[in-house]
């Protein structure tokens, strides 16, 4: 056992030890070996779980770090992707005119056109 956890197990047994008293020699070497054993085992699991805490800290700490490392990329690719865009509208307004680029006309959309032949040309009426 290293130091720290057999002074660990001592501090725990004395503190037991302390407090039980009035027992005959035979019983009170039974109850030592007893405690001691059992102390032993108490900070054998006490550190076992201490070091699971300390790995489960670090490997979230890894995962957070590789999130971060993955939305890093990830606006690294969008500002490369959006200078490309950049720079494809700029070579397009070189070979467009003036410099500026001209956008495409659109044709009156149907809907716009029936809707003003409705307007020029006035409802019928029917008399009997």
């Amino acid at each position: 056992m290293k130091s720290d956890k057999k002074t660990l197990a001592n501090e725990l047994s004395a503190l037991i030890l302390g407090k039980l008293h009035g027992l005959n020699e035979k019983s009170a070497k039974k109850l030592v070996k007893t405690v001691d054993k059992s102390t032993e085992e108490l900070v054998k699991k006490y550190t076992k779980l201490q070091k699971e805490e300390v790995d489960e800290l670090e490997k979230e700490a890894k995962k957070e770090a590789k999130k971060a490392k993955e939305k890093a990329e990830k606006v690294e690719k969008e500002k490369a992707k959006a200078a490309a865009k950049a720079e494809l509208a700029a070579k397009i307004a070189i070979v467009t005119e003036d410099g500026v680029v001209v956008e495409k006309k659109s044709k009156p959309s149907k809907k716009k056109v029936a809707e003003t032949s409705e307007e020029v040309a006035p409802a019928e009426t029917t008399e009997a």
